[in-house]
């Protein structure tokens, strides 16, 4: 009995004692002392600690502590890969991205984004999802791309919001369904995504899943602009058209909200300036200034 109760002690101890060496090696690390720290985790990466074998890998990958290798870094990343270290998995399908020019490569990160994503990775789900819609490393598959861009959109990624958005607006892979376009368009549009912003104007300007409105397409195409999608300009022009004009009535321009750059331009408006109206909101009204493609707000009484 006390030889099995002295066993039982030393395996139980046996995760803590790795652990400790694991954490001695990121202190080392932390202090910039790189040798010091694959020293550590070299020990217990040796005995198949993953959380090792993956910081061993990305000391290997860039060089610190040790020449670079990309034998070595893949070496690692596969054992703890291997165990499911999600982490390991998508370093070692991001290893094999750096050979994208060789189809084996690609088709060795596909497998790995794939196990990364089964484990729940939204950023592999996101890859896979591009790698079923451009046929890479896998046969191309539109439903199961959608899918996957599903699988990391549910989870906040919003490049997978507005890829989701393309695919029921464009019907790949599903439905066409220009409401659930919308939807997500709009999820990704309001967490700051240039592109969904852009596509979410053009839905509001075709009426597409939406009643169509051409202030909000304005709004939106706007904001995508803002963040630096240029396709948005072109855009907005066309829905200028469609948007009440009125004029500035008075030189003491007002505005209620905005940066430094908004208050500037939109207190030099002159009388007779004209400004094309998004929307009017208790006592202000909600302009695009067309020169400086940017968006105010000018008090009513301002305005005729």
């Amino acid at each position: 009995m006390k030889l099995i109760l002295i066993l039982c002690m030393v395996v139980g101890l046996y995760p803590s004692l790795l652990l400790a060496d694991y954490e001695q090696g990121a202190l080392e690390y932390r202090r910039g002392n790189y040798a010091s720290a694959i020293h550590e985790w070299r020990q217990v990466a040796e005995q198949g600690y993953s959380r090792a074998q993956y910081r061993l890998a990305m000391m290997h990958e860039n060089g610190r502590g040790v020449a670079a290798s990309e034998e070595e870094a893949k070496k690692w990343y596969r054992l703890a890969a291997d165990q499911g270290y999600m982490p390991a998995q998508l370093g070692l399908a991001e290893l094999h991205m750096r050979r994208q020019e060789d189809d084996v490569h690609v088709e060795e990160a596909a497998l790995w984004y794939r196990r990364a994503a089964e484990e729940g990775s939204d950023e592999a789900q996101f890859q896979l999802g591009l790698f079923y819609l451009e046929g890479r490393g896998v046969e191309q598959d539109d439903a199961r791309a959608a899918a996957w861009f599903e699988a990391a959109a549910q989870q906040g990624v919003t490049n997978a919001q507005n890829n989701v958005g393309s695919m029921y607006e464009n019907g790949r892979g599903v439905e066409q369904d220009y409401a659930r376009a919308f939807e997500w368009y709009e999820r990704a549009a309001r967490a700051g995504d240039a592109y969904a912003q852009n596509n979410l104007g053009a839905l509001y300007a075709q009426g597409r899943g939406v009643e169509e409105n051409h202030a909000w397409a304005v709004f939106w195409f706007a904001m995508a602009l803002q963040n630096g999608n240029e396709v948005a300009r072109d855009n907005i022009a066309s829905s200028l058209d469609n948007l009440a004009v009125r004029q500035v009535s008075s030189t003491r321009a007002n505005i209620r909200a905005g940066n430094s750059t908004e208050h500037e331009v939109v207190s030099r408006m002159e009388q007779g300036d004209e400004l094309h109206v998004l929307g009017e909101y208790e006592e202000w009204v909600q302009i695009y200034l067309k020169d400086e493609e940017m968006l105010g707000w000018i008090a009513s009484s301002l305005m005729e």
